[in-house]
């Protein structure tokens, strides 16, 4: 009932409304941008949008050298009150999140999944940076054991 209820206030605001208050939407907008790689400006490229309203940041994602491709949204669940992080890529994978603000305007998510037939559990940082750039981190600790750097990439805007 109260998506119903949620739903029917979201629906009655006005169009130019962004669906979030300022601080929830801090967090969300240093994703928007076409963004790439040092280095890889040929070949990479995640071009991130926002969803009507600013409601959600959708992220498609084109890797050149591998054929890959990954559609992403990132948004907030007022319900839960908790960021949201889904992304689907051509190979079958798919990977959800839930994440919280981490410091003024970057966020940090939390997923389980399963690495190499094991049960583990990934943190993943998006950290914008005062030059522009998007600091990406990612940890993982593998049945409980102890937390393990898996990377750190930097995303740059194409110019």
């Amino acid at each position: 009932m109260s998506s119903l209820i949620l739903g029917l206030a979201l629906a009655a605001a006005p169009a130019g409304a962004s669906a979030h208050p300022p601080e929830i939407e801090a967090h969300l907008a240093p994703l928007v941008g076409d963004w790439t790689r040092a280095g890889l400006e040929d070949s990479y490229r995640d071009q991130c949008v926002w969803y009507d309203r600013r409601a959600f940041v959708v992220c498609s994602l084109t890797d050149g050298r591998s054929g890959t491709r990954v559609e992403a949204i990132i948004g907030y669940s007022a319900e839960d009150r908790r960021y949201t992080y889904q992304n689907y890529a051509n190979n079958g994978t798919g990977h959800n999140s839930h994440g919280y603000a981490l410091g003024e305007n970057g966020l940090v998510f939390v997923e389980d999944r399963m690495v190499e037939g094991k049960p583990a559990r990934l943190t993943t940082s998006m950290i914008p940076q005062p030059d522009g750039r998007l600091r990406m981190t990612q940890e993982r600790s593998v049945t409980g054991g102890s937390w393990q750097p898996v990377g750190e990439v930097y995303y740059i805007k194409r110019k």
